[in-house]
């Protein structure tokens, strides 16, 4: 007894059968056999490789399907593929990039920009830039930006009051005025009330109520406007949103809560089976921890948020390697981000593709010219060779070269930088673009600028290095969105609208008898089925026009080259030479289908078992015949049980070291083993 419940606490009962059953080995060899003896005696090598070849272009081209079919009615797919939702989003991203856009040349008219210089010694500045595009960003005055003017408060946290010694501030009011008025009021009111209970008076509290009310709708008009503190905000974070829930869903439910403003969902993760990261962002002066705790218990497609506060940033401005303030370095960021900068106007219709009308690119060819000295280093006898021919290695390259620095190109080139960051929100110095910032809780969140400079002198090599870098790591993002060609889009299986029609037309073409023709949209009946045909392209025109935008549908999820999917396999190593025919084509077969609840295999259809030879049913065969299910399938609590109790015969615990089988406190009965006979057989005791 003592040991049947030490078991039962430590590892889950063994009579729970898994929602899966385990498949033996030695069904999967079977299968292999049965695979080759269904081949015909006169296949060759050539042939196997050829049918497997077309058999994987069929896998693939139903795994798209299946997967198309079973993520078309989500929110994000539909949002990245489905036309409608394609040009919603497309309105939605232009206005948003002309607003930066305005924001930008606003600061820029008004001298924001002046002596700005990106390194980390103007860090205080560089943040003050970010907070006033943000305000603007949110629709904030010239009298919101006098906010950035005030010296920021010692804040508590949301929601509470932190004493001053002369009156009181709320973490609300980055001016820190004092409230001390408004206290007066607030006591003169309090004696008024009960003044009348000393006296033995009543007053009716709705008189005082409303008397109170519109005293403090005069203090309002009276007192002057104050700045909004509008880059300020706080937010929640939800680590896993499924993928069936939509943002309309998550926004009307966050929405009853005072100072909502906005939510931003991340790109679903395929390795969590396209969940969803989440920031639901809320005005500054809301008691943020409150509305966490509201949000706690509360279930959303019957999915718990579990949301928790998001922190604020801790470092805004992050350093780079100092030997970008080298000059070379420099006039090479100067051509890639004008590059970029025309690349990503033209991708967002701005400027009207024109080049010279961005004012950031006006003259920038005269930055991009190096000048060198060229015919009085060969006069003078100072000019050095690029090396021979017979391939030796250029001694300049590990010469050592002194940083050189030029503030007129670090002045253009930090223009091109903060139109990169403020308009198409590229962080240049680390390479990548934010994706959806004005959704997120800071809508200019994290710059990284030059850090400090290099001490003593550098290598041209790591000049060099340093440039090759930088083009690979901005590749991407200077390179259009990559689709697929024709020919393997056809191969993929991209559908034609008009055969797709055809077929929608027969497949609603029904023949109930002689010169008796159905039509199942509408229950009429006709004596040809041309009359049938007419009648759904003039009655149904609607049906037709979906079938066309059903086919557009999956055709940009087919020509997208980064289109998403189930996370695959590592592929095994390719045989070696004068592997033979069996050997071949169990490295060549992908790994089949699992059961429905197991990830990580897609689907297959029983045509695609046909192709390879095997009847439906049977399973095709995994490659050197392991079973297709994940080790320790019978889920959390299990662990490693049983490598740590060992096997049939085995000692188990630790390696080198003999089990000791007498039981408990010398007991010298062994204890008893009971195995699955389903299990896979790890060791070959059969």
């Amino acid at each position: 007894d003592y040991d049947r419940g030490r078991r039962e606490r430590f590892s889950p009962p063994r009579h729970i059968s898994p929602q899966h059953k385990r498949m033996r080995r030695d069904c999967f060899c079977a299968s292999l056999q049965e695979f080759l003896l269904n081949m015909e005696d006169s296949v060759d090598e050539t042939e196997a490789v050829k049918r497997y070849n077309q058999y994987k272009l069929d896998f693939r081209r139903q795994q798209l399907q299946d997967f198309f079919l079973q993520h078309k009615e989500q929110e994000w797919f539909r949002s990245k593929y489905h036309p409608d939702d394609i040009t919603a989003r497309k309105a939605e991203s232009l206005a948003a990039l002309k607003t930066r856009l305005s924001v930008f040349l606003f600061l820029l008219d008004n001298n924001w920009l002046d002596n700005m210089s990106l390194d980390m010694d103007h860090a205080p500045a560089i943040i003050k830039l970010l907070d006033a595009a943000v305000i603007k960003m949110e629709g904030g005055t010239d009298l919101d930006l006098q906010v950035l003017e005030v010296p920021a408060a010692p804040t508590a946290s949301v929601g509470e009051l932190s004493a001053g010694g002369g009156g009181e501030k709320s973490q609300g009011d980055p001016s820190g005025g004092s409230v001390s008025g408004h206290s007066s009021e607030m006591n003169r009111s309090r004696t008024e009330e009960t003044t009348g209970g000393d006296t033995g008076e009543t007053k009716d509290s709705d008189k005082v109520r409303t008397r109170r009310k519109e005293r403090g709708k005069e203090r309002e008009k009276e007192a002057p406007p104050k700045p909004r503190p509008l880059h300020l905000t706080t937010s929640l974070f939800i680590r896993g949103i499924p993928p069936e829930v939509s943002k309309e869903e998550i926004t009307a439910l966050c929405r009853r809560y005072p100072g909502f403003l906005r939510v931003a969902l991340s790109d679903p993760q395929p390795e969590r089976r396209f969940f969803r990261r989440c920031w639901v962002t809320f005005d500054r002066s809301v008691n943020i921890k409150e509305t966490c705790w509201n949000l706690q218990n509360i279930r959303l497609r019957d999915c718990e948020l579990a949301p928790v506060v998001n922190r604020d940033l801790c470092r805004r401005v992050r350093s780079v390697n100092g030997l970008t303030h080298h000059k070379p370095v420099v006039r090479n960021d100067i051509r890639l981000s004008a590059r970029l900068v025309h690349s990503l106007d033209q991708r967002g219709e701005l400027w009207a593709g024109q080049m010279e009308t961005n004012p950031v690119l006006k003259n920038i060819t005269d930055y991009l010219i190096e000048e060198v000295s060229a015919e009085e280093e060969e006069l003078t006898g100072a000019s050095g060779g690029n090396g021979d021919d017979t391939g030796t290695k250029d001694p300049a390259s590990s010469s050592e070269v002194t940083v050189e620095t030029d503030e007129k190109l670090l002045k253009v080139l930090d223009r091109l930088l903060l139109y990169l960051r403020l308009v198409h929100s590229v962080d240049y110095y680390n390479f990548c673009e934010y994706p959806a910032e004005d959704e997120m809780p800071h809508r200019c969140g994290l710059i990284h600028v030059r850090g400090p400079l290099p001490v003593g002198k550098i290598t041209a090599a790591e000049v060099s290095e340093h440039q090759r870098m930088c083009e690979e790591r901005l590749a991407p993002l200077l390179s259009p969105s990559e689709t697929l060609s024709e020919d393997e889009a056809a191969k993929l299986g991209k559908k034609d609208p008009e055969q797709e029609v055809e077929k929608f037309l027969s497949a609603n073409t029904q023949e109930l008898s002689k010169d008796k023709w159905l039509c199942p949209l509408s229950g009429k009946k006709f004596k040809a089925p041309e009359f049938v045909r007419k009648h759904i392209l003039n009655k149904h025109g609607e049906k037709v026009a979906a079938v066309r935008q059903e086919v557009e549908f999956f055709n940009n999820f087919l020509l997208d080259a980064k289109r998403p999917a189930l996370p695959e396999n590592k592929p095994l190593p390719p045989p070696a030479q004068g592997a033979t025919h069996t050997e071949i084509l169990t490295s060549c077969l992908p790994l089949p289908a699992a059961p429905p609840g197991v990830p990580g295999f897609p689907a297959q259809s029983p045509q695609q078992q046909s192709l390879l030879g095997y009847p439906p049913g049977v399973r095709p065969p995994m490659p050197g015949g392991a079973p297709p299910y994940p080790p320790n399938q019978f889920g959390a609590g299990r662990g490693n049980y049983d490598n740590f109790r060992g096997h049939l015969g085995g000692g188990g615990g630790f390696p080198g070291k003999q089990r000791n089988n007498r039981g408990v406190r010398g007991d010298p009965r062994s204890i008893i083993e009971y195995r699955d006979l389903d299990a896979p057989d790890d060791l070959d005791f059969f």
